[in-house]
């Protein structure tokens, strides 16, 4: 069943609102100038407490969440809340693979039911400091906390997102699970590989467009279809389809902090009217299982029902948001997201320019389109203007998404889980890693070094309705694979390797 929490606003002390916002980004050269992760989502913790107006209210906070990064502070949200001075907040560390809407969920739920006043959500890295450094043959220093520091709430993950076998056989990186599910989409939807490529490259032209626009984007280089389709040295091809630039950017110094509290709390700090934005509801499917084992891999059952709980709960359809942004890691995810919950190609599809122009902090890149997302709303002069952001988890293996508006929800806010329902709705599949004879390609994509094809990857169909994935290197296997659509084709396995085609 879905479990849905409402929470009628019995005062105006039950209302979340969203009243400060501030993001910070840096782009040096020399790592010894650049801010450390910490010290740039502390930039924008001020931020976002200057947009609210009162210094009063983050010193108020009792929670402060931060979702993981790829450094190494063992409770960042500590230091924050050492630096800012709120001593009775508790501290929230959100490890990868958790929904980058559940720190706002949690913070939402507990405001809602009076179980707290004031909550800051903090996000950030500093991956392209780090690059740089390891470029230059130094080190990026952190700031280091003692080995006894723990968080006080530590969320993980229930599921790991990988399966032993993808691991083993070429598919932990991600641009090629993606590339996965892009084959599947092709042939399900009967494209030529080169009305694909078109149709590919036309999507991410689109999100280049709005990055050239945005101040705040990562990559503002305008880019065309013919300037993706991988002939270029410096936009070669990682997994086929996917060009470089098809592929999110994490190498990216950006941070982005958030305070939420109580609509009564709002008005006590006197944070202007005007600076309020509420969110409606949060929907999320948690519900985790591999691409693997997945066999239907052009459909996200997930992402339908999220899409479903969402519309229902806010009484218009995903595609009419004012404004929208959908997660956008690689364009397989896009175009799930635009199958499943029913948006129109013509209308604008990210805020940001998405993750490959825009750029996204590897953990909470969502966190920069709700930024993006508040300021829109607030300079929009419809009250009722709403807008939507999404987020995925892995290979597309969780999915969630969030409504916000400056008018506040009639019958309070609302956070359901999907969960159940996307176990129930989504067809699985067992692995059989050792299996030898013919087999069906579900899915496949060629991995390529420095621009040159080395491996095919393919998932594969057993005739007893198992699955499984091989892979080869042999030369001319890999250029069959590149030449030809391989969806639907028979090919020989021995365990992990493609024998022949």
């Amino acid at each position: 069943m879905t479990s849905a929490q409402s929470f009628a606003p019995k005062s105006t002390s039950a209302v979340p609102v969203l009243v400060g916002v501030g993001v910070a980004s840096q782009r040096f050269d020399d790592p010894k100038v650049a801010l450390e992760p910490i010290a740039l989502m502390a930039v924008a913790l001020q931020r976002a407490i200057d947009d609210a107006g009162n210094p009063a209210i983050v010193q108020a906070a009792q929670s402060v969440a931060v979702p993981k990064g790829m450094w190494s502070y063992r409770d960042p949200a500590r230091i924050l809340i050492d630096q800012f001075g709120c001593s009775d907040a508790r501290s929230a560390l959100y490890e990868l693979g958790v929904l980058q809407p559940s720190p706002f969920r949690a913070a939402c739920a507990a405001i809602a039911a009076d179980e707290l006043e004031v909550a800051v959500v903090v996000g950030g890295e500093a991956k392209y400091r780090s690059l740089r450094a390891a470029i230059a043959g130094v080190s990026a220093t952190e700031t280091q906390q003692p080995d006894n520091i723990e968080p006080d709430d530590y969320v993980i993950p229930s599921v790991d997102v990988l399966h032993p076998i993808e691991i083993a056989r070429g598919l932990a990186v991600p641009a090629r699970q993606y590339a996965m599910l892009e084959s599947a989409m092709r042939s399900a939807d009967g494209l030529s590989m080169d009305r694909h490529a078109d149709r590919l490259n036309a999507l991410w032209s689109g999100f280049n467009a709005v990055a050239v626009d945005n101040p705040d984007a990562w990559n503002r280089s305008q880019v065309n279809a013919v300037m993706l389709d991988g002939t270029s040295d410096t936009n070669p091809l990682l997994a086929a389809p996917y060009t470089k630039l098809h592929c999110s950017q994490w190498n990216v110094d950006q941070a982005s902090a958030f305070i939420l509290c109580s609509q009564a709390a709002a008005a006590r700090f006197g944070v202007p009217r005007s600076q309020w934005v509420f969110p409606h509801t949060i929907v999320e499917s948690n519900f985790m299982t591999p691409v693997v084992h997945r066999r239907d891999l052009h459909r996200s059952p997930a992402m339908r029902l999220v899409g479903e709980a969402l519309s229902t709960a806010i009484g218009h359809a995903v595609s009419d948001a004012t404004y929208l942004d959908l997660y956008s890691c690689f364009p397989a995810a896009v175009q799930l997201q635009m199958r499943e919950m029913g948006v129109a190609a013509h209308r604008s599809l990210t805020l940001t320019g998405g993750m490959a122009f825009g750029g996204g902090p590897l953990n909470n890149y969502s966190f920069q389109a709700l930024a993006k997302l508040v300021a829109l709303l607030r300079d929009d002069a419809l009250l009722d203007a709403f807008g939507v952001v999404t987020a995925v988890s892995g290979m597309v293996t969780k999915f969630g998404a969030s409504a916000w508006s400056r008018t506040p929800p009639a019958s309070g806010f609302s956070a359901v889980d999907v969960s159940e329902p996307a176990r129930a709705a989504t067809p699985l599949v067992d692995v059989d890693a050792d299996y030898c004879g013919s087999t069906i390609v579900a899915g496949y994509t060629v991995a390529y070094e420095k621009g040159v094809p080395f491996e095919a990857i393919a998932i594969v169909d057993t005739p007893e309705g198992l699955r499984s994935i091989a892979q080869s290197t042999d030369a001319a296997v890999v250029a069959a694979f590149t030449e030809d659509e391989w969806v639907g084709a028979t090919v020989q396995v021995n365990g992990p390797e493609i024998t022949s085609v």
